[in-house]
């Protein structure tokens, strides 16, 4: 063996499961063809440059702490929502169902290939679950009809700990019998209880941690990564074969305590579990026995089709008994089970430690259950399509609208679309404006546009087109680049205010702008007021100026953005009404907050602001309000520049965001950079609102950012003028 061959096969291994992975993604295909097909090709019966044997007892560790990481980030990931919230359909696949697998599947390997019971049970529990690694690309790609779509997704996702639970529990079964039909209950019963305890010790004792702050955020990752390969090592050596169950269960109670930290070690575990995947399944495709494939031979494509055609189809009749699914609906999910990561991780798993234990025809684990594998994801994979359509259940393309914005703007777009029978879902952060919009009887989720996951809310499945509407340009152009990629010929459209997209760099740019020259940002803004627009009919109102429609209705189609002309066929149209708007303002200030003052002095001009603004707000302490933004002041100035200052705090004592403006009559001195200040902006903001008081900072910023504004502003001769001026600008 060449010094650097175990060097060569670990390197090379992770770089071509790495790139494997992406290219799977790029194909919408499950990345397990792509990394068994790639591994097979390297390994010692293909062109020889992964040799797994080179890493002797190392590969066993390597294998075990990547599925290790793998079943903690499932747990981790898990929602147990999903859990509650399940249709009936699914809580039988997931109970009844499961049974059905795991039973007939053993029944069909004794009769086959007539092996010891125990160990049928051991090589069936490995191919009960699905795995939304496979399911998902595959629905993707097939659009079947909703109800369907839900049942197979959420199968996918929440059976891969059941399955996983199941595998474990048998292969402790097994061990504990060494292989013989003398039951051991203690050993059974010990694995089992070590498992479970150590990993819920482990999943409160991060919690609790976590909670602490104790840990920086710089090292957070890598130290819940360090604790459950701990986790893992430590219920090993207290009893053999017990470290898979307890990470598991500890990914799964950190998973359900919602640490603070949760959402940054989610991702970064996530995309730890697809580099493991990936440097795992090479590991493990090169590895396997072809040979064991030929000696088992037809016994192994009768075991694969039985399954198919049999044990599923077995499973969902039995599981859906009393549904009001179709027999077209029941059959096609009875064709529909791929196999993926998880089964064949667990596989070679087990089949490595009995193959180091003398435990005849371990090696069958592998080839048992690859081959489901393969039967499953390919044949299935193909043929899903055109099973679909034959039986009715594939659904048309989706043609409702994904609006990112649950402000008052979106929400009235929303209505729009609706009022027209399309269906939309409003995508926002801000939980407030989604329970406004569902209180207004609007379909809203309540996270982030960019990190959400589609194939976890069934109520997006109706939906192919996005409306990025957001106040930031910068992040309306990302959305509509990232769903571009989970949409497929989707319409996209973006806000954006003129001057940024130019012949030069439209190229780059993913999405139609729209409504560019309307003022639309001030309703894009948490706690805006309805904003000014119409619905005007072309047989009782008069043709709208294009330049002021949002939405038009053509030809039974509903249109965003401003029309280049009005056609005969326009039948409707949402049309904003600057005439309404004109002392609207997206900022929290009402024209008693704003006044001309006679201070002398930045320190008592603050005293008298905070003592005006405790008339509004009683629950403020003035005094104990300027100690803080005093010293503030003294550490790090407000100035913006300018002759502007924007002071600006958080308190629990204040319930609502409030804005007041001073225009000192006498100059005023910056005290740590002897500047003058000739306006102060004062911003008070809830605790729990960051999103509202930095919309409300920035909007001062744009509000102040050309000298022509700024100068007229501050030419202001008196209070109502100046509120004027900036309610309007």
């Amino acid at each position: 063996m060449h010094p650097n061959e175990s060097l060569t096969t670990f390197t090379l291994a992770a770089a071509l499961g790495v790139c494997l992975f992406t290219v799977a993604t790029y194909l919408r295909t499950s990345p397990i063809v792509v990394l068994l097909l790639g591994g097979v090709i390297v390994g010692p019966e293909g062109l020889g440059l992964v040799h797994p044997d080179s890493l002797g007892e190392g590969l066993g560790t390597i294998i075990s702490l990547a599925v290790a990481v793998i079943l903690f980030e499932g747990g981790l990931t898990l929602d147990l929502g999903g859990y509650r919230s399940v249709s009936q359909e699914i809580w039988r696949v997931l109970t009844i169902g499961v049974f059905v697998t795991w039973i007939g599947t053993t029944a069909l390997l004794r009769l086959i290939f007539g092996f010891d019971l125990v160990f049928c049970v051991l090589a069936a529990s490995l191919v009960i679950v699905t795995g939304p690694t496979v399911i998902g690309p595959l629905l993707h790609r097939i659009r079947v009809q909703a109800k369907l779509h839900h049942i197979l997704h959420w199968e996918g996702v929440l059976i891969d700990p059941i399955g996983v639970f199941l595998a474990l529990l048998s292969f402790e079964f097994f061990v504990s019998t060494d292989g013989t039909s003398q039951l051991v209950i203690k050993d059974l019963l010990l694995r089992f209880a070590v498992g479970v305890v150590l990993g819920i010790a482990f999943g409160f004792l991060l919690d609790w941690v976590l909670r602490r702050d104790w840990i920086g955020k710089a090292h957070i990752n890598t130290f819940v990564l360090a604790m459950a390969m701990l986790n893992f090592a430590l219920a090993d050596m207290a009893i053999s074969e017990s470290g898979l169950l307890s990470v598991t269960v500890a990914g799964l109670v950190l998973g359900s305590r919602n640490s603070p930290p949760l959402r940054d070690i989610v991702r970064y575990k996530m995309a730890l579990k697809d580099f493991s995947i990936g440097l795992l399944f090479v590991l493990l495709a090169a590895n396997l026995d072809l040979g064991a494939f030929v000696r088992y031979g037809w016994h192994l494509v009768v075991a694969v089709a039985g399954i198919m055609l049999i044990v599923r189809p077995l499973n969902i009749f039995l599981s859906m008994r009393r549904s009001l699914l179709t027999w077209k609906e029941k059959l096609f999910l009875g064709w529909i089970a791929p196999r993926g990561i998880v089964a064949a991780s667990m596989a070679s798993v087990f089949a490595l430690e009995l193959g180091r234990r003398g435990v005849d025809n371990a090696v069958f684990l592998e080839s048992f259950t690859y081959s489901v594998i393969a039967g499953t994801v390919v044949v299935q994979g193909i043929t899903a399509g055109s099973v679909g359509r034959w039986l009715g259940v594939v659904r048309p393309v989706p043609t409702g609208w994904i609006i990112v914005g649950a402000h008052a703007l979106g929400r009235q777009i929303a209505k729009f679309f609706i009022r027209h029978g399309i269906d939309v879902v409003l995508i926002d952060t801000n939980a407030r404006e989604v329970r406004d919009a569902e209180r207004e009887g609007l379909v809203a989720i309540s996270e982030d546009a960019m990190q959400l996951n589609p194939e976890n809310h069934a109520e997006l499945y109706r939906c192919g087109n996005l409306l990025a509407l957001t106040a930031n340009a910068d992040l309306n152009r990302m959305l509509c680049r990232r769903w571009s990629e989970l949409l497929e010929d989707a319409a996209l459209f973006r806000w954006e205010k003129s001057g940024y997209q130019t012949a030069g760099n439209e190229h780059l740019l993913v999405g139609q702008r729209v409504w560019v020259e309307l003022p639309l940002n001030r309703w894009m803004h948490p706690n805006s007021e309805s904003p000014p627009l119409q619905v005007k009919r072309r047989e009782t109102a008069a043709v709208p100026d294009t330049k002021n429609v949002l939405m038009t209705v053509r030809g039974g189609k509903v249109i965003p953005g401003s029309p280049r002309d009005i056609q005969d066929d326009d039948i409707e149209w949402l049309v904003y009404d600057g005439s309404d708007a004109q002392d609207s303002s997206v900022l929290p200030l009402v024209a008693q907050n704003v006044v001309f003052s006679e201070q002398t002095d930045l320190q008592e001009l603050y005293r008298e602001m905070l003592h005006h603004l405790h008339r509004q707000l009683p629950g403020i302490d003035p005094e104990q309000m300027l100690i803080e933004i005093w010293r503030r002041e003294e550490d790090y100035t407000s100035l913006l520049g300018h002759g502007i200052a924007l002071p600006h705090t958080w308190s629990p004592a204040v319930d609502r965001a409030t804005l007041m403006v001073a225009r000192p009559k006498h100059q005023l001195l910056c005290p740590l950079t002897d500047l003058p200040i000739e306006i102060v902006f004062m911003l008070l903001s809830p605790i729990g609102e960051p999103d509202e008081h930095l919309a409300c900072l920035s909007h001062i910023a744009r509000l102040i950012g050309t000298e022509s504004q700024r100068q007229r502003i501050l030419d202001a001769c008196d209070a109502d003028e100046l509120h004027r001026l900036i309610a309007c600008s």
